[in-house]
């Protein structure tokens, strides 16, 4: 209806401008959005530093990963004094959960129980793999592992073992109740040394070609000094302190850490160890090492001019006269 009509059916202007305002209040009072501003700000656009930077906090927090964090602590490096191996905090992520003091039957069993390390170590294989043969095969094998390393116990008695001709042979003594256990796993072979049946070494060879530890002796150091956030002591070899290769060292309250260099192996030796049984190492391997270049006591005393302690007595030594010489 326009505004001729309106009048000539007897409405007043009065009417005519009721009606046009009206109209204008129920109509919209800014003009409609368009399409592409109705979505709320995209998060990585350079004008949403808000949504933005959470997105990213989330980003980096949902990381996941595994084995040892070798992430840089925050806080200035921690460094020796007065030529000791530098303090830590704590030096428990390399003991992996395994307690100084248990006895070596106890390491087996927190090892290969249902439920243990090992067959930890198979629940993502086993979930991986296919039901039949597959599977049969990965559970087959986990109990060959479980068993090998329940065989793996040695005593160091009177008898010489094979590990006297590896990187391991100053690791231990004969005859002084010491013997270990060790178990391949995750790239690494680890050794449990045990005095009196009581663990209180971990021994980790770590091939430089498995990159857990970095591809060389320095690289190793290097990622456990970030790791503790401590520069460790440098020490050079030194057989009276039973030092015979080019070794790193760390310390917490408990236990003493050590890098020691097996470039030669092409490996780098990772080890820790009780402090109180270090501490008291002496008194614990009472049987000392025959030394190898040592002369027989029969020789000794020749050069020395004395009597020979293996030879029979002689007669002046018997105190009898010696017989006179027959008459021809």
């Amino acid at each position: 209806m326009n505004a001729r009509s309106v009048l000539r059916k007897g409405f007043g202007p009065g009417f005519l401008v009721a009606a046009m305002a009206a109209a204008f209040a129920c109509g919209p009072k800014e003009p409609p959005r368009q399409a592409a501003d109705n979505g709320p700000p995209d998060p990585l656009s350079e004008g949403s530093s808000s949504s933005g930077s959470a997105y990213q906090s989330g980003k980096s927090s949902s990381g996941g990963g595994g084995g040892e964090d070798f992430s840089t602590p925050s806080g200035p490096p921690v460094k020796s004094k007065g030529g000791e191996a530098p303090q830590v905090p704590t030096l428990a992520t390399f003991q992996e959960g395994v307690q100084w003091g248990i006895t070596h039957a106890e390491l087996q069993k927190q090892f290969t129980q249902t439920g243990g390390v090992i067959w930890k170590d198979y629940d993502e294989k086993l979930a991986k793999a296919r039901v039949g043969p597959e599977q049969t095969a990965l559970e087959a094998e986990r109990e060959s592992v479980k068993g090998a390393f329940g065989r793996s116990y040695i005593e160091f008695g009177a008898t010489p073992t094979g590990y006297d001709s590896t990187g391991l042979n100053k690791e231990y003594t004969y005859r002084n109740k010491e013997s270990l256990m060790w178990l391949e796993r995750k790239g690494k072979k680890r050794f449990y040394f045990f005095i009196n049946d009581k663990l209180w070494k971990m021994y980790d060879e770590v091939p430089f070609q498995s990159g857990l530890m970095g591809g060389s002796y320095q690289e190793a150091v290097a990622k456990i000094n970030a790791t503790l956030n401590a520069s460790g002591r440098s020490l050079q070899p030194n057989p009276e302190k039973g030092i015979d290769k080019p070794t790193t060292d760390w310390k917490d309250g408990r236990s003493h850490l050590r890098a020691v260099d097996r470039t030669n192996e092409g490996m780098v030796g990772v080890a820790i160890e009780d402090l109180s049984v270090l501490s008291n190492l002496a008194a614990l391997r009472p049987n000392k090492p025959s030394d190898p270049n040592e002369l027989d006591p029969s020789i000794v005393a020749v050069t020395r001019g004395r009597p020979d302690p293996n030879a029979a007595p002689s007669a002046s030594a018997s105190g009898k006269k010696p017989a006179p010489p027959k008459k021809k």
